[in-house]
């Protein structure tokens, strides 16, 4: 194969499906540790070094860290907003009399009316409507399912990482060991931030993931401490104006070309896989479109980690990236 980069996140669609996501192409793995206890996180660790082992051969596994994002708790039921409807959020870590668990306590004291919270990748929006250290309430302007740990966005309200905490200190810790691993950053904004997980990583390679325009801002400099650059369109398009996502892919490209390093695209890049046998054609054209621009492969989250066609998807990629010319 040619010198590209397939990372397919595992989930529930594919957790005893390693071995067929190989064979159809992937070469590396991603393990987003948001939605992992430290239980399952194990069994998937466990399972790939069986893996490994079988094929008689290790490949990359990145362990995406949450870093500075902020997402909802764990939902013990299925939960849909609806436009109009006044909801509540708590800072607890699971649901409670109906209120929406968000385990943030410092984000409660910043947070006042007025405020756009953003929920998913801003599939579902809501506007504070009133705010203690205790509780959230917010109208829903946009509806939609809520599910357990999906991403949390404030316009205009940046949370600051100061030092490595909680779990993803813990699993950084608990893994140190594991020699096929890295670690994927979210939600950085400065090549400090990324400079305080290295520290603790034992020399483990380290992936920055770009998803604020301050990180786009400070893109030279991050890339200078990174392995391998993600440009995560998903939360960018979030987090700054969705109609400059055009402008901030060229720009990506154009300063990581230049550092030598790996660079890879994430965040819908096959969506329509997730639940369809195919692609849509404007996919398949934005994605030559981006190999044209110098990027070194895809991460593909929700098309391999719940989608209804896992080995399909990373078999198109493979088959594509074959057939488009060499850069």
């Amino acid at each position: 194969m040619k010198n590209y980069q397939i990372i397919a996140t595992l989930g529930p669609a594919t957790e005893t499906r390693i071995v067929e996501l190989i064979e159809a192409g992937a070469t590396g793995f991603r393990l987003n540790c948001s939605h992992l206890s430290w239980e399952q996180l194990s069994r998937y660790l466990l399972r790939l070094e069986k893996v490994f082992h079988h094929v008689g051969n290790s490949m990359p596994v990145w362990l995406d860290l949450q870093g500075s994002k902020l997402r909802l708790g764990l939902l013990t039921k299925k939960l849909i907003v609806e436009k109009g409807e006044i909801v509540k959020f708590i800072p607890d870590y699971n649901d409670k009399n109906g209120a929406i668990p968000f385990p943030h306590q410092p984000v409660f004291r910043e947070i006042t009316h007025g405020d756009t919270m953003l929920i998913d990748d801003g599939r579902i929006e809501l506007k504070v409507s009133k705010s203690s250290h205790e509780e959230i309430a917010a109208v829903v302007l946009r509806g939609g399912e809520l599910q357990s740990f999906k991403g949390v966005t404030f316009i205009n309200k940046l949370p600051k990482l100061k030092e490595v905490t909680g779990r993803d200190r813990t699993f950084m810790e608990q893994t140190s060991s594991l020699k096929f691993l890295g670690y994927a950053v979210s939600y950085l904004q400065n090549a400090a931030e990324l400079q305080l997980f290295r520290d603790l990583a034992g020399g483990k390679p380290m992936t920055a993931k770009i998803e604020r325009e301050e990180a786009m801002q400070n893109l030279v400099e991050i890339s200078e401490i990174a392995n391998v650059t993600w440009l995560c369109r998903g939360d960018l398009g979030t987090n700054t104006n969705v109609f400059d996502l055009y402008h901030y892919e060229r720009h990506f490209a154009k300063i990581m070309a230049m550092s030598g390093k790996p660079y890879l695209i994430a965040g819908q890049v096959l969506e329509h896989f997730t639940h369809h046998a195919a692609p849509t054609r404007s996919e398949i054209a934005h994605l030559g479109f981006l190999v044209d621009l110098g990027f070194s492969g895809v991460v593909l989250s929700d098309e391999t980690a719940i989608g209804e066609y896992p080995i399909e998807v990373v078999k198109f990629c493979h088959d594509l990236f074959e057939y488009l010319p060499e850069r």
